[in-house]
């Protein structure tokens, strides 16, 4: 059925309302207002998985608390942040910084260093898969990149098949000549793929989020990029507050027009402390409704499986890439390690879900007094490993395997979760079969929401002078567990 939409879909990117029936004859088709409340998509609830458990239900790390090193390291994820301004939906830790003053980014990296010979101290470093997110990586002066990744080469931190994503601000392209010579570093260390936040062909739309550029940039952006031979990633979003459904083909239909090699459909999220969150609470922004939300989902599914663009993980749509219903489930996502580096950034190993501190002078302080930046961590129990396994799964790998749960945990999630699969099932939202369990396409139009089913149960958070912090850097389901049903 949705291959009959989808082809139809390619035909009528340019006519608004043919595009937007096939989207909400499928949103009827599906009978997602019928849903169960807690799988009804809405920004203020919304949990992006990404982090489990939240950093609430971490608690602060003492040093004879801390998780044991992996001997090898192979994954990292490194957090730059700076930006030139706070766009109103972002929870992420930064620092707004003017783009002149790269002072305090060289300043910054010289810190990430000594962060690094920390943790070679203690584990092997030979890092495969290197990620500069942020905040803005592409403030970076190129000088202090290419400095920073000869460190990690001379050190042997990075190995020499390294591969790699950074992430670009619009206003990177502003300066042709610089953005020439970051990215030529780049290619020289071996990153060849690069994440811009292009987000939306509407620029009322940017403005009001204060997102500090214009949808012009992105024809010139890519010609600059196809140049430098880089993988390109797209960020848009949807569900924003005033996106119209005729708004959000536009940017559909532009970021087709680009030909990424993939494309990331982001659901607006609204945590505590954001400015948006403010806005919403005081009646001056609007949140749209479960319907308008999905109907945005769908759209970019039509438009997107039309164009090429296989999906998987879910939100994520790749082109040139074998059908993802070929892919097989070769380990759960417990296995995977992955270092976090810099103040707010989130990492995982030994069975722990962890992040530094959230306060860039009291990183400083930490690791030039060669203490590890390490402030909270929740070591999960075989239960909680076995449900955040689940989640993960379900989010970013075809099916679930229950041989390898069985493998692992010596059970399956069949048995540990029968009644709310049998529910999903009725629901039609997964199939099962074969030993495994997969999202159907209903189903990945809500597959936080059910994610957010299997949650372990923790402890609330202490009470302590982190409280404002921990919620708008939460990352955690407001679903009420048990009015799902």
């Amino acid at each position: 059925t949705l291959a009959g939409f989808g082809l139809r879909a390619l035909s009528v990117m340019n006519q608004h309302s043919r595009l937007v029936e096939e989207a909400e004859a499928l949103y009827e088709a599906y009978q997602l207002d019928r849903l169960p409340r807690a799988l009804q998509r809405n920004s203020l609830d919304y949990y992006y998985l990404s982090v489990y458990p939240s950093i609430s239900e971490m608690r602060v790390v003492n040093p004879p608390g801390r998780p044991q090193y992996p001997e090898l390291i192979t994954n990292a994820y490194v957090h730059i942040p700076f930006c030139s301004g706070v766009c109103d939906f972002c929870s992420y830790y930064l620092v707004a910084l003017s783009p002149r003053r790269t002072a305090a980014i060289v300043r910054y990296l010289e810190h990430v260093k000594l962060e690094l010979d920390f943790h070679a101290r203690h584990a092997n470093l030979d890092i495969g898969y290197l990620y500069l997110g942020g905040g803005t990586p592409s403030l970076i002066p190129p000088d202090a990149l290419e400095s920073f990744l000869d460190f990690l080469a001379e050190r042997r931190y990075i190995s020499p098949d390294l591969l790699g994503t950074v992430e670009l601000h619009p206003e990177f392209f502003e300066d042709e000549v610089k953005a020439v010579r970051f990215l030529a570093t780049l290619q020289r260390y071996g990153i060849g793929r690069v994440s811009v936040g292009y987000q939306a062909s509407d620029d009322d739309l940017l403005h009001r989020n204060n997102r500090r550029h214009s949808k012009a940039f992105m024809a010139g952006a890519m010609a600059l990029l196809r140049s430098e031979g880089f993988m390109v990633n797209i960020d848009l979003m949807y569900g924003l507050p005033g996106q119209s459904l005729e708004s959000w083909q536009t940017t559909l239909r532009d970021a087709i027009a680009f030909a990424p090699e993939s494309i990331s459909t982001y659901f607006l999220f609204v945590d505590r402390g954001t400015g948006l969150y403010e806005q919403v609470r005081r009646g001056k922004a609007l949140l749209p409704s479960h319907r308008h939300i999905q109907t945005q989902h769908l759209m970019a599914r039509l438009a997107l499986t039309a164009a090429g663009y296989h999906e998987l993980p879910n939100d994520y749509w790749a082109r040139g890439v074998r059908d993802p219903g070929g892919f097989q489930q070769e380990s759960l996502p417990s296995a995977a390690t992955t270092l976090p580096v810099g103040p707010g950034s989130y990492g995982h190993y030994d069975n722990t879900q962890l992040c530094n501190v959230f306060d860039l002078g009291e990183y400083e302080r930490r690791v030039e007094g060669n203490e590890s930046p390490l402030w909270r961590a929740h070591r999960l129990s075989q239960d909680e490993a076995f449900s955040r396994d689940i989640m993960f799964s379900l989010k970013n790998d075809p099916y679930l395997d229950c041989g390898l749960f069985q493998s692992a945990y010596n059970r399956s999630p069949l048995e540990q979760y029968g009644p709310t699969f049998d529910h999903l099932l009725r629901l039609e939202l997964v199939a099962i079969g074969a030993g495994r369990i997969a999202l159907t396409d209903k189903g990945k139009l809500c597959v936080e929401e059910i994610a957010a089913l299997f949650r372990h149960p923790n402890e609330p958070p202490e009470n302590d002078v982190s409280r404002k912090l921990l919620q708008k850097h939460n990352y955690a389901s407001a679903y009420p567990a048990v009015e799902w049903q």
